[in-house]
């Protein structure tokens, strides 16, 4: 049942999908700046900042890139046979061809929907299958195709913004542990 005032749609009606792409390796003025290049190693915390391969502005022109506020969802690799690793980009970033950038529309909050995807980890776990090299691969189509509530837009930025201090005081918590 749909909440009054939420409206029953797909991922695909709230966000733009954008693939990631590799710089050449084999050229080293491309490597080493400032500019962080996210793949799945660099997915690990909600919010993504920064990356442990970094592009020059050389290399950023032939990368792709991802605004803030975008959603990075991994949609290639075997990390998706355990999970699937969701982060919002803090800062515009360069990422993997193993990744997608999902950018709200404007009836979207792109914390909202971040949080909102990690919430159904599960069902993307469900839409995960594997590719011919033992991979696991989640199909774009089928993450486009995913159903989501969306309440009205306000509603959206309080839920996120609880959400988010929720996460800041777990993160302060850990590292005092």
């Amino acid at each position: 049942m749909v909440p009054e005032g939420w409206d029953a749609t797909i991922l695909g009606d709230c966000v733009s999908i954008r693939s990631g792409s590799t710089p050449s390796k084999q050229r080293v003025d491309f490597w080493g700046g400032s500019i962080p290049w996210i793949s799945a190693k660099d997915l690990k915390l909600h919010r993504i900042r920064n990356a442990q391969l970094h592009l020059t502005e050389r290399g950023v022109v032939t990368a792709k890139l991802a605004e803030e506020n975008s959603i990075l969802v991994l949609v290639r690799g075997m990390t998706l046979l355990k999970d699937v690793p969701i982060g919002l980009v803090t800062r515009p970033v360069a990422f993997n061809q193993d990744i997608k950038a999902l950018v709200a529309s404007p009836n979207a909050d792109p914390e909202f929907l971040s949080y909102m995807l990690v919430g159904k980890k599960r069902v993307l776990m469900g839409l995960v299958n594997t590719a011919n090299h033992g991979t696991g691969r989640l199909d774009t189509e089928l993450l486009r195709a995913l159903p989501v509530h969306l309440p009205p837009l306000p509603e959206q930025r309080k839920i996120a913004e609880i959400l988010s201090t929720w996460d800041r005081a777990i993160e302060t918590t850990e590292k005092l542990l």
